[in-house]
């Protein structure tokens, strides 16, 4: 027959137990964050990002430029994480209507900042926009002209997408602005961030995007890595060492990657891509839009053979006039 252990006896199991148990969780702890070094806190997660606040600073003129043909024109800045984010503002000269006029905010893809030149990069796509009678806000990203901070390529870094955001809170207070009617176009790297935008804040009504970097980050790093010569795997070989491809660890890309939060999407979008680019695969419009099409959102995609990256030649122009007509259509 076993012996029944007395209350002193069980007391002491007990309390050997329990010490036991905290030990081997502090151990199970240590060996946990060990193998997942800092996970749970990268700011470029979407969680993260959609967690945020991105509040609103003023717009504030820092000098008036010559009218365009029918807008007025101003250098203006704004704030963006403690940082003075410059940028170039559009307002139709007409009458304001009473709620405000419809705002387009753009986004400008990759340039060297060196090279960057705040009236002139988006100038065209900008002036087309303005004409069509929308107030047009093109932020100048960190470490572009006379922004602040510090440029980053990285495709896992947040920064522009909080200036991105942080815009926007400050467009929807601008007093000639309808806050219910704010559309975004982006443009390459630019369209990467504004897809984002679109699951991290509804208050965008349309958007637009040409030649975006909007596949997958499989797609990116793996898939189409041969045909995408200006990825910066050099400043990023550590993180990836770190967490490995998207095809090796899924559970880690899925918590960076947009695609898993497509069905968060309510806002009717347009994708244009040019099917001789030779720097953003035409694959990744194609692919977000077969995706988007498959939960049931709106969308268009418009192909243009012959087209590079920068719809140099007719396109552009075909493509500026149907993003005007998508843009008026739903703002």
């Amino acid at each position: 027959m076993k012996r029944q252990a007395k209350p002193i006896e069980l007391r002491l199991i007990l309390g050997a137990g329990a010490v036991f148990l905290l030990f081997a969780g502090s151990i199970l702890l240590k060996n946990q964050k060990r193998s997942s070094p800092l996970e749970s806190q990268l700011p470029m997660f979407i969680e993260s990002l959609k967690q945020r606040n991105y509040p609103a600073s003023q717009i504030t003129i820092e000098k008036t430029l010559p009218p365009g043909s029918n807008y007025q024109r101003y250098l203006v800045f704004y704030h963006s994480d403690n940082l003075k984010i410059y940028g170039y503002l559009t307002v139709p000269a007409s009458v304001k209507p009473p709620k405000g006029f419809p705002a387009i905010l753009l986004l400008h893809g990759y340039v060297n900042p060196q090279n960057y030149s705040p009236l002139e990069d988006y100038a065209a796509s900008q002036d087309g926009l303005a004409r069509a009678g929308f107030v047009t806000f093109k932020p100048d990203f960190r470490g572009h002209g006379q922004s602040e901070g510090q440029a980053l390529s990285s495709p896992f870094a947040e920064s522009y997408l909080i200036d991105a955001l942080n815009a926007l809170s400050a467009l929807k207070i601008h007093p000639a602005v309808d806050p219910e009617r704010i559309g975004l176009w982006g443009h390459s790297n630019g369209g990467a961030i504004a897809l984002r935008v679109l699951v991290i804040s509804k208050d965008i009504k349309a958007a637009v995007i040409w030649a975006g970097v909007v596949g997958t980050y499989q797609d990116l790093l793996e898939t189409y890595r041969p045909r995408v010569p200006w990825l910066p795997l050099v400043n990023d070989t550590v993180f990836l060492q770190q967490h490995g491809l998207p095809s090796t660890n899924p559970l880690f890309w899925n918590k960076l990657d947009i695609y898993p939060y497509l069905k968060e999407i309510t806002t009717p979008v347009q994708l244009h891509h040019g099917l001789a680019d030779e720097e953003v695969p035409p694959e990744f419009s194609i692919h977000l839009k077969n995706e988007l099409e498959s939960l049931g959102k709106p969308v268009e995609f418009y192909p243009y053979p012959g087209a590079n990256h920068n719809f140099t030649g007719p396109a552009f122009n075909l493509a500026l006039r149907r993003s005007v007509d998508f843009f008026k259509k739903h703002l």
